[in-house]
């Protein structure tokens, strides 16, 4: 795999969402509240979020961007992957429990958040404010580089579900009972936050379709990614489950300038199992600076 977890901060097994947490996040009581210049929506549980919103919560599964962490490139970096989770009350609140409670379905992504009994979103024209429980913050052994990208995380979750839910923000204040807090020991939180420049936290590369894990059909299979590479230029590959080569290539996205953007390749697959790598254009071949970004993901062809 392209990236090696370290298991120290990884999260727990009991944050797979599986069809009794669904049952559980669906069957929570809603209520209905607003503000004169916002709408709030909070969950308190102690075992699974519930929700008290200004739309009726439908615990029908909706589908929202969550952001994990991995290493890349000497450091870490963003990632995210699409998630059908149950609707707590809204795009942004769904997405920051998600994002708390789940383990990223890529292996190589991990997280130092731990689940969280309540979330409250509040969304003032284009400031967020998420109110967590201090339990989000109970993993240990968290340093402040991760700290730091683990805020990121949050805020580009809760920014990239405000944008789905057509309420785009800029801005994302993260609190504990109403106040600021000292996160993991290491990082002070409670202030207006906004996205850190993209290159310096997001992964250079990640594959996006498909998922780990997901199932596509035989013959021509595309490809996606998003990343930004030297010269727009990205290298890729298909190894079949015995580890042999069955396709590679090149393709061109981004910007050579630091600019990210999609791309697209195709590869003619039977049924099996597969991997596909992605990687970033590295001119030094290693010899300079923090090397190639590299992303992969495993799935099937049937």
């Amino acid at each position: 795999m392209g990236h090696k977890a370290q298991t120290f901060w990884r999260a727990p097994a009991a944050g797979l969402m599986t069809l009794a947490v669904v049952a559980a996040l669906s069957g929570c009581g809603d209520t209905s509240g607003t503000t004169p210049s916002g709408t709030t929506t909070s969950a308190t549980t102690s075992s699974a979020p519930t929700t008290t919103a200004q739309t009726t919560s439908s615990g029908k599964p909706i589908s929202v961007p969550v952001y994990w962490i991995a290493e890349s490139r000497r450091s870490f970096a963003l990632y995210r992957e699409f998630r059908q989770v149950p609707d707590t009350g809204g795009a942004i609140s769904s997405a920051v429990s998600a994002m708390t409670r789940l383990r990223p379905l890529d292996p190589d992504y991990m997280t130092p958040w731990r689940p969280a009994s309540r979330v409250a979103v509040t969304q003032t024209g284009d400031s967020i404010t998420v109110d967590l429980s201090a339990d989000a913050f109970a993993g240990t052994q968290v340093g402040s580089e991760v700290a730091d990208r683990a805020v990121q995380q949050l805020v580009y979750t809760a920014t990239a579900a405000a944008r789905q839910a057509g309420k785009p923000a800029t801005s994302v204040t993260i609190t504990v009972g109403g106040r600021a807090y000292d996160a993991w020991g290491v990082v002070q939180v409670g202030k207006p936050t906004q996205r850190a420049p993209m290159e310096a936290v997001q992964a250079h590369v990640w594959v996006t379709s498909p998922q780990e894990g997901e199932e596509l059909k035989a013959g021509t299979v595309t490809f996606k990614g998003y990343g930004t590479s030297f010269e727009a230029n990205f290298g890729w590959e298909i190894r079949k489950e015995s580890g042999a080569v069955v396709a590679e290539g090149f393709a061109m996205g981004g910007g050579g300038n630091g600019t990210f953007g999609e791309l697209t390749f195709t590869a003619k697959l039977g049924a099996g199992s597969y991997s596909v790598k992605v990687s970033t254009d590295d001119p030094s071949g290693g010899a300079e600076g923090p090397g190639a970004a590299v992303d992969d993901k495993s799935f099937t062809v049937r």
